[in-house]
């Protein structure tokens, strides 16, 4: 191990201090276990969640609506709900619809705490901690109050199932003194948890004392502890109002732990002693920890066998042990693998040729000199990494998709209960994976939208009458599919069956990037039921079109003539827009999925025919409601009423120029701050909607500091507290700590530089290079980003805002038509797989 970080290069989070707060530390992941390293010197501490750790158990059914409904049952207290809304009367049509309300959703939890106790390494004289998200390790290297250089590195290791911690001192002026003694002095790893112990840490047999079946190759001298937690049984959101928010006891799952560390050096020693390890004498210590449970994430199933949970950590531990010099390498090679697929170039501070100049400052310098307006293009580059970074460290084949914080939460009641937030958050995560050339990391939604349909199919059934499935905003592993509360939790947000319609668009665009058939068909069953949910409940409206009732726009309220305001309404855009979006991919891929049906077909394109499309509102903005109604919140965080601007596909300047006109001018009256999330989801708007000054605006405003000191600042319009941004970890903050938004903020930029979603009158598809290229990044190259079609990018590169170079290649042939600019010449271009196409340059 090297003494020194060394100098900051192209890929790398750099901070100059450890970290005082959760959100300043550095996450590391293999998809199954998350850990947030915070670099400490005399006390470290890594946080270690694994993904299969949530509160709750398999549902036994459908959930009910927890009422009280007395003889009515659902479908009938809906009907009066329409009635009410027909009366003018939606505040009753909510009161209705809250009887069917049916609890919430579980919780992802945190599993234990690895924590060490260094004393003799205290000191932060030269410290410096770096995030490498080309090599997916946390490293920290400083020198002690005794002038000892130091170096830690934690990683988290995909093909050997293991997190990984090694320090050591370094260097050639460390020696030891006449009695054998070693810099640093004792140190001591112990586990603590937020949750009572099932089993509290003991010493683990040693290989001689151990059963023959998990001796395996563990060395002697390596001191073992296991562990075991139980998970809450239930735990409810902290704004749920209700008593015994948290409860133990109930069925649950069961987690594992074994935690392997050894001493290396002449006479080094590791032994357990009341259930910590205490190391002497080493010049180097690793610590290697292993998790399990009895949660099968496949099958959404425990199995409730804790002796085999215990032997799987073991296993696994061991199994690591076997070879943990070989670990570092098999762990970088896995994880360059996916990342090393796309390159980011953005030019420099100082207009040079891109990739020549990073500042030399920590990353927290470099946000708040970016906020006074300081240059620093690479700041989005690292930005646009990172999202995919966090997406290859948490959302692996095999595992739970990715959550509100991924893989990653150190609270036993996390803010949302970092569920799986599905009116924009869970989608969200999953924006970059294709774009991104990360399609496995999509097949945990993939995998687990086929389980929530399946579940969902009796929801529809007992609170619509309908066939299909429906979710609604809320959901977990569990596949909880009703509206949240106990008759007390908003319509705004609990009150929207449209969950399933807006995830089955993943396996659309899963098929539209990859063009991969087979997974189509596989997962087909998510797109029809979805359709034929809409189908059973779209409702005839007195203008004779189709809509829906009560309908919602996510979250977002209208006020009444007296004042008062009110979420449910008619045909919401929202509503109305993603249906028409699903039930069109439905048609056009219905074939290719081997779905024949004909009367499907039929029932499809009449919908089609009935329902309405989006409108231009008096004052120019694209209207959210069904009526002209004043906003109870102008500047509310979702914009879901602009949904086929982006994610969707049908609305841009070319095709519907007057919408995209309105689209536009509802972002502007939306004003320049929101979430951390929001604010990514409105640079993808802004890109996608060709405006170059409106990116520039939401880079600079996702990237805010909100950790500053706000002396620090420049003077804000919006107080700090309603700012999202970042944390100086680069963490997207609602606030508080959301993933999407560092997820969403990489398919965004991506837009900015390349689309491929739009088809021309002859249905070749156009590849739209620079479309809403920032002024401030006149220079730059990108390598391998995915297109829809089947098309990859192989190379674009760019000077003073114009292409010089265009490679592209496809997975099928495929005819192209590609576009420079925004008002650039289309160069019809013939792509065969294996076969790159300069197509310009």
């Amino acid at each position: 191990m090297d003494d020194e970080v060394g100098a900051t290069t192209r890929l790398q989070l750099r901070l100059d201090a450890p970290a005082r707060r959760w959100t300043d530390a550095f996450p590391v992941g293999n998809g199954t276990i998350g850990a947030m390293v915070h670099g400490g010197t005399a006390h470290e501490v890594l946080q270690v969640n694994d993904d299969t750790c949530w509160s709750g158990a398999p549902l036994d059914g459908p959930p009910q609506p927890v009422g009280p409904l007395g003889d009515d049952a659902p479908p009938g207290v809906l009907a009066r709900a329409r009635a009410r809304l027909a009366a003018d009367d939606p505040l009753g049509a909510e009161r209705e619809v809250q009887r069917l309300q049916t609890g919430w959703s579980q919780a992802y939890q945190p599993l234990v705490d690895v924590e060490v106790d260094h004393p003799g390494a205290a000191g932060e004289t030269r410290y410096r901690r770096v995030l490498d998200l080309a090599t997916g390790v946390a490293s920290s290297a400083w020198r002690a109050a005794d002038g000892t250089p130091w170096r830690q590195d934690v990683r988290v290791s995909h093909p050997d199932r293991v997190l990984l911690l090694d320090r050591a001192h370094a260097g050639a002026d460390v020696s030891r003194d006449d009695a054998g003694t070693v810099p640093g002095g004792e140190l001591r790893v112990r586990l603590t948890s937020r949750h009572a112990w099932a089993v509290a840490p003991v010493a683990d047999p040693a290989p001689g004392d151990a059963p023959a079946d998990h001796r395996a190759d563990r060395p002697a001298d390596a001191a073992v502890l296991r562990a075991a937690v139980d998970m809450p049984s239930h735990v409810l959101p902290n704004y749920s109002g209700e008593p015994d928010q948290v409860t133990y006891g109930g069925r649950s799952v069961h987690a594992g732990v074994a935690v392997a560390v050894l001493a290396d050096g002449p006479g080094a020693s590791a032994e357990v002693v009341d259930g910590v390890v205490v190391v002497r004498g080493a010049d180097r210590v690793r610590v290697v920890v292993a998790t399990a449970s009895d949660h099968d994430v496949v099958s959404g199933t425990l199995h409730g066998d804790r002796t085999r949970v215990a032997t799987q950590a073991r296993a696994a531990l061991d199994a690591a042990l076997a070879d943990l010099d070989g670990l570092p390498a098999r762990q970088e090679a896995d994880h360059a693998a996916l990342m090393g697929r796309v390159h980011l170039d953005l030019g420099s501070p100082g207009g040079d040729a891109p990739g020549d100049v990073v500042p030399d400052l920590p990353l927290d310098a470099r946000l708040v000199r970016h906020a006074h307006g300081a240059p620093d293009p690479h700041l989005a580059v690292l930005a646009f990494q990172h999202g995919r970074y966090l997406t290859v460290a948490g959302s692996r084949p095999g595992t739970l998709p990715l959550n509100l914080q991924g893989v990653w939460n150190p609270h036993v009641q996390p803010p949302w209960n970092a569920n799986y937030t599905i009116n924009i958050n869970t989608e969200m995560n999953y924006w970059p994976t294709l774009v991104g050339d990360l399609a496995e990391c999509h097949e945990p939604l993939l995998a687990w939208l086929d389980r929530l349909a399946a579940a969902g199919e009796g929801t529809a059934r007992t609170l619509y009458g309908a066939r299909g499935w429906v979710a609604h905003h809320n959901s977990d592993p569990w596949c909880f599919t009703g509206p949240t509360g106990r008759g007390r939790d908003s319509v705004s947000w609990s009150w929207w069956p449209f969950g399933g319609v807006w995830l089955a668009r993943h396996v659309v665009d899963h098929h539209d990037w990859t063009c991969d058939d087979d997974a189509l068909r596989r997962h087909w069953p998510v797109v029809r039921g979805a359709a034929l949910f809409l189908l059973d409940t779209l409702v005839p409206q007195p203008d004779g079109t189709l809509g829906t009732a009560p309908a919602t726009s996510p979250e977002n309220h209208y006020l009444l003539p007296d004042g008062r305001p009110a979420a449910a309404g008619v045909s919401t855009t929202s509503d109305v827009a993603m249906a028409r979006d699903l039930l069109e991919h439905v048609l056009r891929l219905a074939p290719v999925a081997g779905d024949h049906d004909e009367d499907l077909g039929a029932a499809v394109d009449g919908a089609l025919d009935r329902l309405p499309t989006e409108r231009v509102a008096p004052d120019g903005r694209l209207a959210e409601w069904s009526t002209d109604v004043p906003d109870a919140e102008p500047a509310h965080r979702h914009q879901s009423h602009l949904y086929r601007v982006f994610p969707g596909t049908s609305i841009d300047p070319d095709q519907t120029p007057a919408l995209a006109a309105a689209a536009r001018r509802t972002l502007d009256a939306r004003g320049p701050d929101s979430t951390g999330w929001s604010l990514a989801w409105r640079l993808a708007l802004r890109a996608r909607l060709r405006d170059p000054a409106g990116v520039t605006a939401l880079v600079a405003a996702f990237l805010h500091p909100v950790d500053a000191d706000p002396a620090d600042l420049p003077p804000a319009d919006a107080p700090a507290a309603e700012r999202g941004g970042v944390y100086r970890s680069l963490l997207c903050a609602h606030p508080p700590f959301q993933i999407d938004g560092n997820l969403g903020f990489t398919a965004g930029l991506a837009e900015t530089l390349v689309q491929a979603h739009r088809l021309g009158a002859d249905g070749v598809r156009e590849v739209h290079l620079l479309p809403a290229l920032p002024a401030a990044w006149p220079d730059g190259r990108v390598r391998g980003l995915r297109l829809r079609g089947g098309v990859r990018l192989v190379d674009l590169v760019w000077r003073d805002g114009r292409v010089v170079r265009a490679v592209l290649e496809a997975v099928r042939p495929v005819v192209v038509d590609v576009r420079e600019g925004a008002d650039g010449a289309r160069r019809r271009v013939t792509l065969r797989p294996g076969e790159p196409v300069v197509a310009i340059g």
